[in-house]
């Protein structure tokens, strides 16, 4: 297999000019027995909540009018497995369904996990937040303006690139080791660290910077630091992790009104693994899920979740956006590898992703000990209707425009009048997620 983002140049680099670290490697799996965590990861039963209900007769509906291929949903409601369920099919082809456990690409939710495993790396002192990154990495260049960026910068896009710099050239099918030093050639938006601009190349620095740190792979420290810890048994990174079995939602594209061709699946994002590469389940997301909401202290503890969770930067179009799904929303900002939304005072941590054929959902109220994650495996405009709906029917305090009966539309009326609020028909996230 193709090795997951080719940064071997990078750590090459970086050898060659004799640096050192303090930090010991990082133990083995061979050496370090995985740590367990107790999640409450049993089937739930959804009868027993009516909201629970509510949501599922919802999908449900969806599904059978074409409005999804396939889906899969989480919800962990004050602290408990509310609901892990697929619906609709893996493929219009081979006709597979969808359960809690096929594998779904996750795209930009992917930066959720590089934000996390730093943390852990910050934590043990192998790197800290205002690590230079050229510092580690001397042979690659930003541009004289950025030489200055610090790891924290690139976790919370605060590099002084334009947004999404170079995504079209990955999505062309050049190797980003080929792209990361023409982001030198690139105007200066702001001064580093003052401002927001989101990236998918430039955050994946993060990869080889864990990489020369530690010794080990970034795909390898994510399994043995998370998926391995947290049971996440069918999470991996990478092609060859999304296909390991038959039961892997395949991408489809909407060609009509509940219709869909299933297309091939798109590569070039799984070359920047920290910025996309991730792929799981409904049910490593649901622990993945509570982990972020607190309940696996042991793997991720309590002073990472807050250094990471804590808003870094304002990020001015998602205001905007997110003003006409919310009432009541005052900022709208962004951590380190994670989103943050305070509605009337609620605080919400979220992010979304996107490749082609695949869309994904994750937001969570720690303070609640609640949230949802979605998968599907098609955009579509109904997509846009399922967080606002979860939000005002799950979480006190929020309310969204255009929703009714507990939060769901209650007829096709109020759908149309919330794709309008929303800007569904054009606001599918952009390639590597939003």
């Amino acid at each position: 297999m193709r090795r997951v983002l080719g940064w071997s140049l990078a750590l090459a680099a970086f050898a060659a000019t004799g640096m050192q670290t303090a930090a010991p490697a990082v133990a083995g799996a061979a050496e370090q027995p995985p740590r367990l965590v107790a999640l409450n990861s049993g089937q739930p039963r959804p009868e027993d909540d009516p909201r629970i209900v509510a949501f599922d007769n919802y999908i449900r509906e969806k599904v059978a009018e074409g409005s999804f291929v396939g889906i899969a949903v989480a919800i962990v409601d004050n602290g408990r497995l509310s609901l892990v369920r697929g619906y609709g099919r893996r493929s219009l082809n081979d006709g597979g369904k969808v359960d809690d456990q096929t594998v779904f690409r996750i795209a930009s939710l992917s930066k959720g996990f590089a934000a996390s495993l730093t943390g852990l790396m910050v934590k043990e002192h192998y790197v800290d937040w205002s690590t230079p990154v050229r510092q580690v990495l001397p042979n690659v260049s930003l541009g004289a303006a950025r030489n200055n960026v610090t790891v924290g910068d690139l976790l919370s896009h605060r590099v002084g690139l334009p947004h999404n710099a170079f995504d079209d050239l990955l999505e062309a099918g050049l190797p980003p080791e080929q792209i990361v030093n023409r982001l030198a050639t690139l105007p200066v938006s702001c001064a580093p660290g003052s401002c927001y601009g989101y990236q998918n190349v430039a955050f994946n620095l993060l990869a080889p910077v864990l990489e020369a740190r530690t010794g080990q792979s970034y795909a390898d420290l994510v399994q043995q630091r998370l998926f391995t810890p947290l049971a996440m048994h069918r999470a991996s990174i990478g092609m060859e992790g999304l296909k390991r079995d038959e039961n892997w939602a395949r991408p489809h594209v909407r060609i009509g009104k509940a219709q869909w061709r299933e297309v091939t699946v798109k590569e070039p994002y799984y070359g920047v693994p920290a910025a996309a590469g991730v792929n799981a389940s409904a049910r490593d997301m649901a622990k993945w899920l509570m982990a972020h909401l607190g309940m696996a202290p042991q793997t991720l503890p309590a002073d990472v979740l807050e250094t990471i969770h804590k808003p870094r930067v304002t990020t001015p179009k998602e205001l905007y956006r997110g003003r006409a799904r919310y009432e009541g929303l005052q900022s709208a900002r962004y951590g380190y590898g994670w989103r943050v939304y305070d509605i009337n005072g609620v605080e919400v941590v979220w992010h979304a992703g996107a490749v082609q054929g695949y869309v994904a959902q994750i937001a969570f109220v720690p303070e609640r000990k609640s949230g949802i994650v979605l998968l599907t495996n098609g955009y579509s405009q109904d997509f846009p209707t399922l967080l606002p709906a979860y939000l005002e029917t799950f979480i006190d305090g929020i309310k969204t425009r255009g929703l009714v009966l507990n939060g769901f539309p209650k007829k096709d009326k109020a759908v149309s009048t919330l794709a309008s609020h929303t800007g569904a028909a054009s606001e599918q996230p952009g390639p590597g997620g939003e």
